[in-house]
């Protein structure tokens, strides 16, 4: 399978947002997609995405992170969200990466080879250890996330309340 992470640039803007389209018209989030699903300009988000990563004017809830897309032959797989560091509240629920495949793309492998990609990005990133969490109904994540070296520490209940989140720690340095 030949995949590359690469950064966000006006050369994938239609398939950004066509991949938008898929996760609204699912009424599905895109995790890993630094909240593309709220924007309708794909310049207002890139901006956001540079900012984010350089640590601008970020909210108190936010921390710089670097945002890759996943590219397979040039066609957009998946997104892949990179925290550089935690907040209790991510250390709680989000972890340090969050990740989707299109939904078109599932099932294919995509997400454990996206998944392995990142961890490299991390380790460049000074990241030793990194928490990846996943909503305990979503078997194939977890899946995943264990094919990577990802360790089971605990199950919290969601924020929210809705979810049962389970926190996987993997090694990485």
């Amino acid at each position: 399978m030949s995949m590359e992470l690469l950064r966000p640039s006006e050369q994938y803007r239609e398939q950004l947002m066509e991949y938008r389209s898929a996760f609204l018209h699912r009424k599905e989030q895109p995790y890993g997609g630094s909240s593309l699903q709220n924007y309708t300009d794909f310049h207002e988000w890139l901006n956001k995405v540079i900012s984010q990563e350089n640590g601008d004017n970020l909210p108190p809830n936010r921390v710089p992170a670097t945002q890759f897309l996943s590219i397979s032959k040039g066609k957009l797989i998946g997104l892949i969200n990179i925290r550089h560091r935690l907040t209790p509240e991510l250390l709680m629920e989000s972890g340090h990466i969050g990740y989707s495949i299109h939904p078109d793309e599932r099932r294919k492998g995509y997400a454990t080879e996206q998944l392995r990609l990142s961890l490299l990005e991390a380790r460049k990133l000074g990241l030793n250890k990194v928490l990846v969490t996943c909503d305990k109904e979503n078997i194939a994540s977890a899946k995943t996330i264990q094919k990577v070296g990802g360790v089971l520490e605990n199950e919290v209940i969601s924020a929210e309340g809705k979810e049962i989140v389970q926190r996987y720690w993997i090694e990485i340095g």
